[in-house]
């Protein structure tokens, strides 16, 4: 059930993967994968308090994506829930996230925000450079002018994440 839907996300999320950078914006690219990681990552089943609670993808600190983001996710659904934006300046509401996208300007406190997450079932996701040495799980990078990204696998079972093994194969792995 889990992964019905992966052959053709596969191939939409392997279209995006090629695509040139100079063809399409970054955020733009970064703001479909960050809602394609979604359907590749399953959550404990006491991530959400009821059947009505919406999927949140989260962005910590200022927001490179602006509209981009809402206008991936607009009507969008993740296993029969409605996926929400939540713009965070703070770590107050963590609770409500399930993607947590850790903004640029938050890389002072990388550390502080990282150590918070580790006893919340939140993937994160960053495209500061040092983002998975410091203990993130997702981390983009632009390379050749594509967005790609690498995964810490090992730090997404920690929190009992489940990642598919079709997202491991479009990934570069870091292991610690």
């Amino acid at each position: 059930m889990f992964f019905k839907k992966i052959n053709l996300v596969l191939i939409v999320f392997i279209i995006m993967y090629n695509q040139s950078y100079a063809e399409v914006q970054e955020y733009q690219v970064k703001a479909v994968f960050l809602y394609n990681f979604a359907n590749f990552i399953k959550w404990p089943k006491n991530t959400f308090s009821n059947p009505d609670t919406p999927f949140s993808i989260c962005i910590l600190g200022d927001d490179p994506f602006q509209q981009e983001i809402d206008i991936t996710i607009r009507n969008e659904k993740i296993e029969q829930r409605p996926v929400v934006i939540q713009r965070l300046n703070n770590l107050i509401k963590i609770n409500i996230c399930q993607i947590l996208f850790i903004s640029q300007s938050e890389t002072n406190y990388l550390k502080d925000i990282l150590n918070t997450l580790q006893k919340y079932p939140i993937l994160t996701v960053s495209d500061i450079d040092t983002f998975v040495i410091a203990g993130g799980m997702i981390q983009f990078f632009v390379q050749n002018r594509r967005v790609g990204f690498y995964i810490a696998p090992d730090v997404l079972k920690t929190i009992n994440l489940e990642i598919s093994a079709n997202l491991l194969r479009v990934a570069k792995i870091f292991r610690q």
